[in-house]
């Protein structure tokens, strides 16, 4: 009789958990527990499944105020997504920034017909390896660490690279993470206005 194993068992009125040759089995003494068990497990899968939320813009529920970005009157987090079909070119360019607490904070994307261009912010500051059509520039804390290419000459990527660093937050390519989330919000926005 397999049940006259018993090595462990911790009972209250509604339930017992039973441990049997190691494995342990919940048996339910009504109906109510077994029901609040299940609609717990439901709740949980849920909560764990529910994910980022992306946003395709353009979406009349986003907004910015004060250089924060809103969702239905709350701060935001999780994922902006658009494609510009306004930039003249003959395939449109995709965008895409995650979002923390209404500010861009992690990997941002802008790929484009003649431009490709992905960094990450953390905790406001450019980490990590940003990419520019070719180039790759490792960042730490706003600081280029190192820049290297596996397809342009490297002698280029120095020069640009030092051009880089002697003009920071110049008009073509900022160096800051704060810069890169200020003209993130402009492109944010700007793809948010396009057929309201």
């Amino acid at each position: 009789f397999l049940f006259s194993k018993y090595k462990n068992k911790i009972t209250n009125n509604e339930t017992t958990i039973t441990n049997i040759d190691g494995a342990n089995f919940i048996i339910f003494k009504n109906c109510s527990s077994f029901v609040i068990f299940i609609l717990s497990l439901i709740f949980l899968f849920l909560l764990a499944c529910s994910g980022v939320k992306t946003v395709q813009l353009p979406d009349k529920n986003l907004e910015i105020k004060d250089n924060k970005i809103y969702y239905n009157g709350g701060l935001f987090t999780g994922e902006i997504k658009a494609i510009d079909k306004e930039s003249g070119a003959e395939e449109p360019g995709r965008f895409s920034a995650s979002v923390k607490n209404g500010e861009i904070e992690g990997k941002v994307a802008l790929l484009a017909e003649d431009t490709d261009f992905t960094y990450n912010i953390k905790d406001g500051k450019i980490n990590g390896v940003a990419s520019i059509t070719g180039v790759e520039i490792s960042y730490k804390d706003d600081e280029i660490q190192k820049c290297s290419s596996s397809i342009i000459p490297m002698e280029m990527v120095n020069s640009f690279c030092d051009i880089i660093k002697k003009h920071p937050d110049g008009e073509s390519f900022p160096t800051t993470g704060k810069e890169l989330q200020k003209r993130t919000l402009g492109i944010i926005e700007r793809l948010n206005s396009v057929g309201k």
